[in-house]
């Protein structure tokens, strides 16, 4: 018996003829865990990718559900898809101040696969910084591509942007739930098109009040101390960029 017979009769009889690559989903998820704090911006994104496993164009769709606990900004992805292409898509997970933790779950569907991912919520440790233990965070505006929660995730490269180019003031926004004593407020903003002019304001009893004002500020990074205030609220009032076409930018705040 040759081998192609061989491998004809051992089908047949239904053992495996071949190990060969496995087949290619319809739907990913990356990573298939996930371990995030609560509070608004200490999420983290799973990577949804759609994949077009066929040899025509297609339009493909996955629905997202979550546990109570979990917040997802959107529940439904569709893309068309060419031949053997797939399409990434990053939704972010976040779970409220106060939500439960432990293990959760988001669940994914689409062309026939489901996929659970597990979603470890802890609560800030102690001692965590105090961007961490924001309970919100918020702006004036913000354009899609440069949310509020930008200016506090420890990446430069992403930025809080208003949404009303050459108009101000504008404003960015911590609180807690607790007051919290604070005492230096640094901002780092763009080397191009920065922030030039901005107030620093900590809430009091009776509204704001003005701890440090920074103006004709050409840096790209600008630390201002001031003496200690105890407070449930940072606010950075801005008041003008270095360049045409001004709007606010804030790369990072770091408050302690």
């Amino acid at each position: 018996m040759n081998r192609a017979a061989a491998l004809l009769v051992l089908g047949l009889a239904g053992s495996p003829v071949a190990a060969g690559p496995p087949p290619a989903r319809p739907l990913t998820v990356t990573p298939g865990a996930l371990s995030i704090m609560t509070g608004q911006c200490n999420g983290r994104d799973l990577v949804v990718g759609l994949v077009n496993t066929t040899r025509k164009p297609i339009y493909a769709d996955a629905a997202l559900e979550a546990d109570p606990a979990l917040h997802l900004p959107r529940r439904l992805i569709s893309s068309w898809l060419p031949p053997g292409y797939t399409r990434s898509v990053p939704v972010a997970v976040r779970a409220a101040p106060g939500a439960g933790t432990g293990t959760h779950h988001v669940r994914v569907s689409g062309g026939g696969t489901s996929i659970d991912v597990p979603v470890r919520v802890s609560a800030p440790p102690p001692g965590a910084d105090l961007m961490r233990l924001a309970a919100r965070v918020s702006a004036s505006s913000a354009r899609a591509t440069g949310p509020a929660c930008a200016a506090i995730d420890g990446k430069t490269e992403t930025i809080w942007n208003d949404a009303t180019g050459k108009r101000w003031p504008d404003w960015w926004q911590l609180d807690w739930d607790a007051s919290h004593r604070v005492s230096r407020v640094e901002v780092v903003t763009t080397a191009e098109w920065g922030l030039r002019d901005w107030d620093v304001q900590v809430a009091v009893p009776n509204g704001w009040a003005t701890v440090r004002s920074v103006r004709g500020n050409t840096a790209v990074r600008n630390v201002a101390i001031f003496a200690a205030r105890r407070t449930k609220s940072v606010r950075i009032v801005t008041l003008a960029g270095n360049a045409v076409n001004d709007q606010s930018r804030l790369a990072e705040v770091v408050i302690r």
